[in-house]
């Protein structure tokens, strides 16, 4: 099961740390409240439709979240892409239990205060 945690960089962006015991990455989301906003809607259309994504936009790109729930079991992909011509460039792919993923999103979203979005 991958592992989430949030936090502000030094440049006020959302930075996303995924563990899973393998893996670990970290990702970005230019605007935190519009970014964790995105994300929590994508998790609950992939609770209601099965497939929820959103794209967190930086600088220098943009990081697409693509979650798919079969059944009780959720495919997780991220990737990033500089730009068009360059493609999209993996950052992390996995599968896990969905609701445990859901709700440990929504708790670290959650803890993430509205104060520290400013």
């Amino acid at each position: 099961m991958v592992r989430i945690s949030l936090s502000l960089d030094d440049f006020g962006r959302v930075a996303c740390y995924l563990n899973d015991g393998e893996e670990e990455h970290t990702l970005f989301g230019g605007e935190p409240a519009t970014a964790l906003a995105d994300l929590s809607a994508a998790v609950e259309d992939a609770r209601a439709q099965g497939y929820g994504e959103c794209f967190w936009p930086i600088s220098s790109g943009e990081y697409r979240w693509v979650l798919r729930r079969d059944a009780e079991r959720l495919r997780l992909a991220v990737m990033f892409v500089r730009s068009i011509a360059i493609g999209f460039q993996h950052v992390y792919w996995g599968e896990m239990p969905f609701e445990p993923f859901a709700e440990q999103v929504q708790a670290e979203i959650q803890a993430f205060s509205s104060p520290a979005l400013g």
